[in-house]
């Protein structure tokens, strides 16, 4: 969605489909990387998930040009304590991070709305967190929200070179 290249990156209806960290060569200047999820990945045992997990997190904990790890989350369903636990393991690992609510033009037949959803989880954080990270409300199918990701990640981009730093 952000790129507008369908081809870029294989996308599925089954979750956990990406088992690599992938880097995307964003206009010969700066990196879009894809890691693997950690929630719903139906085609890996719990050892798969717990090593993809390892390895994610020693991917954060350890890039020192790092900038920023969009957190990607389903608006279209309720607060998952998967996704609070990772939003929370980011803070406290101190690594700097924004959420993307995703598939926020879905919704559950029996569920609330995104909007309720989102609303719902902010709330959650909020429990422990002073302030949020920067969120996105985001689809795919409507291209929502790309513009708005495109310039947060554009205004980190400019601060991490007046700071004389690389982006990933």
């Amino acid at each position: 969605m952000l790129t507008q290249n369908s081809k870029l990156a294989k996308v599925s209806k089954e979750p956990g489909m990406t088992k690599t960290i992938n880097h995307f060569l964003i206009n010969d200047s700066w990196y879009l990387v894809d890691l693997p999820g950690y929630g719903y990945a139906k085609t890996a045992g719990k050892s798969d998930r717990a090593s993809w997990l390892t390895f994610t997190k020693e991917y954060f904990a350890k890039r020192q040009a790092l900038v920023c790890v969009l957190l990607l989350v389903d608006g279209s369903i309720s607060p998952q304590q998967v996704d609070l636990d990772c939003a929370n393991w980011l803070a406290e690992a101190q690594v700097p991070f924004a959420i993307a609510f995703t598939k926020c033009d879905a919704r559950k037949k029996s569920g609330p709305t995104p909007a309720a959803n989102i609303k719902a989880f902010k709330a959650e954080l909020l429990k422990d967190y002073e302030q949020l990270p920067a969120c996105f409300e985001t689809s795919a199918q409507l291209g929502q929200g790309r513009v708005e990701v495109l310039g947060y990640l554009a205004s980190l981009r400019q601060l991490e070179a007046a700071e004389g730093g690389d982006f990933l």
